[in-house]
């Protein structure tokens, strides 16, 4: 074991040193640069700058359309350009007061920040703090710094993460442990816990709150300032709402979100005719419940999640004008809200988060991650139980609302965590668990590999197109008041092309090729013979899908994370005045705009993106150890795949360090 992690330190050290050292070796002499910036809507010219340390910046500013400003929080200025005028006004950002105001044709400034942490510091973020249209919030440009340190080191640790793997899978024993440890009963371990999850208003009483919130969001949307950056609906629902479920909710509680949604809530309320009661079954049918509504059954040839996922693609090829409109993002939750209601009074159960919500195709997904599933504590005596109340429903509990029966549950893509099973369960045998060791859940269709490769491809565009320095990137996705609907028209179709054809395709190849490489003469053969798109194929295609999702999910994070560190003090603001009209009920409606460590950001990032690719390559390793039976076929087995994701862990590095 000693030898092993000697050899581990030595190999990150030579991996992350040698790059390094070429940083600092080919990083220039300091020297003086004029750099003339120009600010426009909705960017900068250059939005790209870069110096080595110690450079001596002499900034010029010129402004059209109207004002702008060109805030660099990191190195504490704010410059306030105006067209009319050769001279800008430079304050420092941090400071309340407006007092000491300079008035100055040209901005000095050295590149580099002092300090151990302004050594390591290699990227700082430029933004405008002067509204200028509904795109305002995604202009920003970048001061990257020689030495790079970052940027080199993050792809050295990469490469330093791809060897470890290697050589922890030759130090690996050939049949590896494939027991995992039953969750951890909590109605067991916690009493209070079991008779919160069966009491009856459980639901109603976590929803309502959440439900109120939600109306509003969409009164925010509608009647509140257009200023997304100030408007309470677009705040609470990209920043906080989103950033809760990619980071918290989601990895540590599955779907846990479904339990308070307020998205089906109204309709399944007029569904079942009640918000807290359950109502019995006059008569033995195929539910003990009484429902309104025509009931019918959810079309098959629409079933599983293309829908939702087609649903979901569509808000994401739309989120950044969603996300700059106010109305927009109203308009959007409130449709939902009422296809919702729609479909619970002509469809049974929650037909419209089974199928349609865009909502679900994210969170269930990415619920494998969940620590927090819904199981049967004794498997016999639900293989005895003849009544199937968890499915059916009786007396004390409404019928699934995701048509599962509790012994069925294997995995967390689908449940709801709704706590029905609980109160209807006559055995007591429903507990809540907390799990141990990995996470073994397969796809179980075409369309939930695909949902996983499109929601990689999103966690990826996201950053590149709303987080990005390049104006050229917004302008593709303005349609708000540019309108540039062809552009945009030319945008949607290669990302829908890129992320439904193209990378499904290459991870196809991917998959087809790996097992070439790990068959034998007689496999090799069959393989052959039996066609790129046979059946053979798609099987080993579907069950090392599920490697994409620590990627996925870590590409979601840098987003987020970025999203929520940036527009804290617009949340807080938002809050104190919801609608923009003047008010502030928390006192904080007047505080000035202040980044939480924006120098942090790449190096979260960074730091997000290794460790999903680490999950991901482990994960992927052991499907295909299950597939194989032997390492080293599982090496090559699971090489191509592996070379993919590698590939785009290490462009998201570039972006977040080097641009």
């Amino acid at each position: 074991m000693i030898r092993r992690v000697f050899i581990a330190i030595l190999v990150i050290s030579v991996c992350v040193g040698i790059p390094i050292l070429i940083e600092w070796s080919t990083t220039g002499n300091p020297e003086t640069k004029n750099i003339h910036m120009e600010l426009f809507r909705y960017g900068t010219t250059p939005s790209i700058i870069r110096a080595n340390r110690g450079d001596e910046l002499i900034f010029t500013f010129s402004a059209s359309n109207t004002g702008h400003s060109f805030l660099l929080q990191d190195y504490r200025i704010e410059v306030k350009v105006s067209p009319a005028s050769e001279k800008v006004e430079v304050r420092d950002p941090l400071q309340s007061s407006y007092e000491n105001i300079i008035d100055t044709d040209k901005v000095h400034l050295t590149a580099g920040l002092e300090g151990w942490w302004g050594k390591l510091v290699s990227l700082s973020r430029f933004r405008c703090h002067i509204y200028c249209g509904p795109m305002h919030g995604f202009e920003q440009g970048d001061l990257i710094v020689r030495p790079n340190w970052l940027f080199s080191g993050s792809l050295g640790l990469l490469v330093a993460i791809i060897i470890i793997a290697f050589l922890r899978v030759r130090w690996s024993s050939e049949n590896e442990p494939k027991l995992i440890p039953p969750p951890i009963d909590l109605n067991k371990k916690l009493p209070i816990l079991d008779k919160i999850l069966k009491w009856r208003p459980l639901q109603f009483v976590v929803t309502l709150p959440v439900l109120a919130g939600f109306v509003l969001v969409i009164i925010a949307g509608f009647f509140g300032t257009k200023v997304g950056g100030r408007n309470f609906g677009v705040m609470l629902t990209w920043s906080v709402w989103m950033a809760l479920l990619t980071m918290i909710l989601v990895p540590l509680g599955g779907r846990i979100w479904c339990l308070v949604c307020p998205l089906p809530a109204l309709g399944e309320y007029l569904q079942r005719g009640a918000t807290v009661q359950v109502r019995k079954a006059k008569k033995e049918g195929k539910y003990g419940n009484r429902f309104f509504g025509f009931g019918f059954r959810w079309p098959r040839k629409l079933s599983g999640t293309w829908l939702r996922l087609l649903f979901f693609l569509g808000m994401g090829t739309l989120s950044a004008s969603m996300a700059g409109q106010p109305k927009w993002t109203a308009t959007a939750l409130f449709s939902l809200f009422i296809i919702a209601i729609i479909m619970s009074l002509i469809w049974n159960l929650r037909s419209f988060c089974m199928y349609i919500c865009p909502v679900a195709a994210f969170i269930s997904l990415y619920s494998p991650f969940g620590r927090i599933v819904v199981r049967s504590r004794d498997t016999e005596i639900c293989g005895n139980c003849r009544e199937r109340a968890c499915l059916r429903g009786n007396e004390k509990g409404w019928a699934c609302p995701y048509e599962l029966c509790v012994p069925n549950i294997k995995r967390n893509f689908d449940c709801g965590v709704c706590t029905e099973c609980f109160k209807s369960c006559p055995y007591d045998n429903v507990t809540l668990g907390l799990r141990r060791g990995r996470w073994t859940e397969r796809f179980a269709s075409y369309g939930q590999a695909w949902q996983a490769i499109v929601l990689l491809v999103l966690g990826m565009v996201y950053p590149l197109t709303i987080l990005s320095p390049w104006t050229v990137m917004r302008d593709m996705v303005n349609v708000i008041d540019k309108a540039t609907w062809l552009e945009f028209g030319k945008y949607a179709a290669v990302l829908w092309t890129i992320a439904l054809g193209v990378v499904p395709l290459l991870f196809w190849l991917a998959t087809r090729f790996g097992m070439l490489l790990s068959a034998n003469k007689e496999k090799k053969q069959n393989i052959r013979t039996s066609g790129i798109f046979s059946a053979v194929t798609g099987d080993v295609f579907k069950k090392t899908m599920p490697a994409l999702l620590p990627l996925g999910l870590s590409f979601w994070a840098t987003f987020f994370i970025a999203t929520v560190m940036i527009n804290l003090t617009f949340i807080i603001f938002s809050i104190s005045d919801p609608f923009g009209h003047g008010w502030d009920l928390l006192g904080t409606a007047g505080m000035p705009w202040v980044q939480v460590w924006p120098s942090g950001i790449p190096w979260i990032q960074a730091t997000l993106v290794l460790t999903g690719l680490t999950f991901s390559l482990k994960k992927g390793y052991q499907v295909w150890f299950n597939e194989t039976g032997r390492k080293n076929d599982a090496l090559k087995g699971f090489a191509p795949t592996a070379t993919i994701l590698i590939l785009l862990a290490a462009g998201m590095l570039i972006y977040f360090t080097n641009f």
